[in-house]
């Protein structure tokens, strides 16, 4: 596994004790998106045999302290680990909506499948071998041309670079330098807020949710737009708001909108840099003039929301129900339910240690 964490982390020369510690002196390697995929679906496969232990023949291998009874209700949700593997690679739906976007297939899990495959194959063969008395000598053969990491040699060490041959430098490393490297230059508070933020597939369903509020309510102000960015993240806050006969559309909503937009309860939803990373990108403005800082949308409104993903907008606009009925209760709170008290109240905390952040 070292070569191909070495390779996804070492693609700049500011890394280079990280590389030292692990044993490679010489020059970064290029950053390759396709060469990055392939590695990060071969560490997903590997650890998934980690992690999830099977016999040579791929049935699950019991773990310490599962009884058989255990077992037997494990396999009637999934039959083989493989089947588990299937099934969490469909909990990223962010992932797979790309990638069906830009390849018409849910390609990371069909690669990682395949990788897994071919390790299990394997491990079955070494198994057979081993059974007859015979020395075991498959080996997983990387997906990959060159192979992950520094070229290595027969035992397995990384080959120095100055042993390695000029004309035949292998095409994912760098060439060696010949001028001291330059510090680069600072980056403004702007620009590093755009390149750190969004840092998950939470942040970006989050900053969809933003700008669908903005779309749906535009000159909503910001403390709206963040009360109501936290009832469409935290759905049972949200439902608590709504009429009986909205339940049934509103859970019909819940059920089709990505799960990465809902947090737990004492998570936080970054809306601050939410809100700064979106002004910046041009895709909202915000009133700093207006007490209620008012948010309207920006000229990279639409460019900048095809980007994020989709099906958040019918979970802002019960959200947006929701903001109302709050409104009415605050006009006499001594007389709302006490369980939409605590909710309010808790909305005011979590403005508060939002604004605060």
């Amino acid at each position: 596994m070292m070569p191909r964490v070495l390779e996804l982390t070492y693609t700049a020369w500011d890394l280079a004790s990280f590389a030292l510690d692990c044993g490679w002196s010489s020059p970064p390697f290029r950053w390759n998106e396709e060469r990055r995929f392939l590695l990060r679906c071969e560490l997903d496969a590997a650890f998934f045999h980690l992690y999830l232990p099977t016999e040579t023949k791929g049935d699950w291998h019991r773990a310490k302290g599962e009884t058989e009874d255990d077992l037997s209700q494990l396999k009637v949700s999934f039959p083989t680990p493989r089947d588990a593997v299937a099934y969490i690679m469909d909990t990223f739906p962010i992932v797979k909506r790309k990638d069906e976007a830009q390849w018409g297939t849910y390609r990371t899990k069909e690669t990682i499948l395949k990788i897994y495959d071919a390790m299990a194959q394997v491990v079955s063969d070494n198994a057979t071998a081993e059974a007859a008395g015979q020395q075991p000598t498959a080996r997983y053969e990387t997906v990959l041309s060159p192979p992950p990491g520094p070229p290595m040699d027969e035992a397995g060490s990384y080959i120095p670079m100055d042993q390695l041959d000029p004309s035949e430098w292998p095409a994912h490393i760098h060439l060696p330098i010949k001028e001291p490297i330059k510090k680069p230059e600072k980056v403004s508070l702007d620009e590093f807020i755009v390149l750190a933020y969004p840092a998950s597939d939470t942040d970006e369903a989050i900053c969809a949710a933003a700008l669908a509020i903005v779309e749906e309510s535009q000159g909503i102000s910001s403390v709206d737009h963040l009360d109501c960015l936290l009832l469409a993240t935290h759905p049972d806050w949200c439902r608590m708001f709504l009429n009986q006969n909205e339940y049934r559309p509103f859970d019909i909503a819940k059920s089709s909108t990505p799960d990465s937009l809902f947090v737990i309860a004492d998570q936080s939803i970054r809306w601050k840099k939410c809100r700064d990373y979106l002004e910046k990108r041009h895709a909202i403005i915000v009133q700093h003039n207006d007490p209620r800082q008012a948010i309207n949308p920006g000229r990279n409104h639409a460019t900048v929301r095809n980007d994020l993903p989709r099906g958040v907008d019918q979970m802002v606009r019960f959200a947006l129900k929701a903001i109302s009925c709050i409104a009415d209760l605050r006009k006499d709170l001594s007389s709302a339910p006490q369980d939409k008290v605590r909710i309010i109240k808790g909305l005011e905390q979590y403005r508060y240690d939002q604004l605060a952040a």
